[in-house]
This record gives C-alpha cells, sequence and structure tokens, in this order.
C-alpha cells in the first residue's frame, strides 16, 4: 500500500451523487428504526458511485493499481470494483461477527469515501469489514461526527506514513501497528493468493542475482543482463508500478553492484 494523491470530484458525485445522498438521509430522518433493524434498505444508485467517470478518476489518481494490495486491476472494470472505504449497507466489526445495520448510507457516494480495489482486497476479503479500536463509537446514522470513531483501516488518500505501520518481509506485508495489523488481516494483504505479487518479488530476485552474476563482464550479453536488471530496480519502486511498497523494500534490502 502506498499513499494516493486524489484530484477533484467527477461532476456526477457533485450532482446526482449528493442529491442521492440527500433522499438517503431524508428517508432516514422520516422513520429510521425501519433502517435500523433491516427491513428497510437504502437504494444505492451504482450507476452514480460506479459511473465511468469516477472509475476513469481513481483509475487515473491510482494509476491503475488497487488502493490497497498495488495490483493492477483488470479492464474493463466493473461496480464492485469501487470500493466504499467506510462500507454503505452494513458494517462488521470483525470477521464472522453480525453486520452492524445500516451502514454509512450517507456516504454512498461521497468522493473521499471512494477507492478502486481489486476484486480480491474489495470483494473476497473487506466486504462489510470496517473495524474500530472501540465499536462503542461508531457512527450509527448521519448525524453522528466521524471523527471520534478512532478507525483502525489505514486509509491511503489520507494516512502518509503508511511505512510506519505496515513493514514488507520479503513479499509479505507485516502490520507494525494495530492499525498495520488490522488492515492486513482486513484486506488479507498476507494471504499466500497474491500470485502477480509472488511473480513480481521473484523477478526482482531474479534480477539481483543475475547482475551480482554478471557484473563486469564485458560480453554484450552480461551487459544487457545487468542493464536490465538496473532498469527493473529503477522502475519496481514508481507509483506507477505494481507492488511498489513492497519493491522498494526489497531493493533497499539487496543493492546491485555499483
Amino acid at each position: 500500500m502506498i499513499s494516493i494523491v486524489k484530484g477533484n470530484a467527477p461532476a456526477v458525485l457533485l450532482n446526482a451523487g449528493a442529491n442521492a445522498a440527500a433522499t438517503h438521509r431524508a428517508d432516514y430522518d422520516k422513520d429510521p428504526k425501519p433502517y435500523d433493524d433491516g427491513r428497510k434498505t437504502f437504494d444505492f444508485k451504482a450507476g452514480v458511485y460506479g459511473h465511468q467517470t469516477v472509475r476513469s478518476k481513481l483509475e487515473e489518481d491510482q494509476h491503475g493499481k488497487c488502493a490497497y494490495c498495488e495490483v493492477v486491476v483488470p479492464k474493463p472494470y466493473a461496480d464492485g470494483h469501487i470500493d466504499h472505504w467506510r462500507p454503505k449497507g452494513a458494517v462488521t466489526q470483525k470477521r464472522g461477527a453480525t453486520p452492524v445495520l445500516p451502514g454509512y448510507y450517507w456516504l454512498a457516494y461521497c468522493w473521499d469515501n471512494l477507492l478502486l480495489a481489486c476484486q480480491f482486497c474489495n470483494r473476497s476479503n473487506k466486504k462489510t469489514l470496517f473495524p474500530l479500536a472501540d465499536p462503542a463509537k461508531r457512527a450509527a446514522n448521519h448525524h453522528v461526527d466521524l471523527t471520534v470513531e478512532g478507525t483502525l483501516l489505514l486509509k491511503p488518500d489520507v494516512d502518509t506514513d503508511l511505512d510506519a505501520h505496515i513493514e514488507f518481509v520479503e513479499e509479505l506485508p507485516v502490520g507494525r501497528t494495530p492499525r498495520g495489523q488490522a488492515t492486513v488481516e482486513v484486506l488479507g494483504l498476507d494471504r499466500l493468493e497474491h500470485r502477480a505479487r509472488d511473480m513480481r518479488i521473484a523477478a526482482l530476485r531474479d534480477a539481483h542475482a543475475q547482475a551480482w552474476i554478471f557484473a563486469g563482464d564485458p560480453h554484450p550479453a552480461a551487459v544487457k543482463i545487468v542493464s536490465d536488471a538496473r532498469r527493473l530496480y529503477a522502475e519496481a519502486p514508481l507509483p506507477q508500478s505494481p507492488f511498489s511498497a513492497m519493491a522498494r523494500t526489497f531493493i533497499a534490502a539487496n543493492p546491485l553492484p555499483a
């Protein structure tokens, strides 16, 4: 996970999204209880929060990568690739727990609450999970101040000290802090299904080994091998490269010959 700088909100969120959110707030205020006990649910407009302009802007701001694991998100994008950092329909404190209703319905079209995520992080792992340090402080509706919640899940477009919370041991991310540990667990970042990440670090290991074997060899083939290794080492830590946080850590620990 790396820090993300998001640009301005797409117009569809400021117009149709703002109107839809206002309707959700008004519907809740008319009769809160059915929403609180699950007898009624909100009619979220996927065509608004998942609008092409929203996906395109998130793709641009995130370099086409998942906000969490940094894999390049395959196209064509589906609505499910738009992740609500605070879940919109229901929210769960821990895996296997009963979801709390009605979720953060008023943030369904909020630009600050939307991220591009891969299916593995979003649908397979995060789902409705959004743990707090103290669940009793969870905002139950749009009248509650969100700043008192004490969120555990890291937010890559807000938190700029991600390395202080998550470190890499080879290809596996490990939480350094309670927030880092919660983020790794919620998103399944340390699970073995991340084949693309495994392939990336294998390429880095191979480049490192080959560069040391052929360093100083004047043969054109050897020169090319070392040059290719240096190119990979230069590109891999860049924000637009997949798994750049992992690559940065690996490269720092495994330098190439001078």
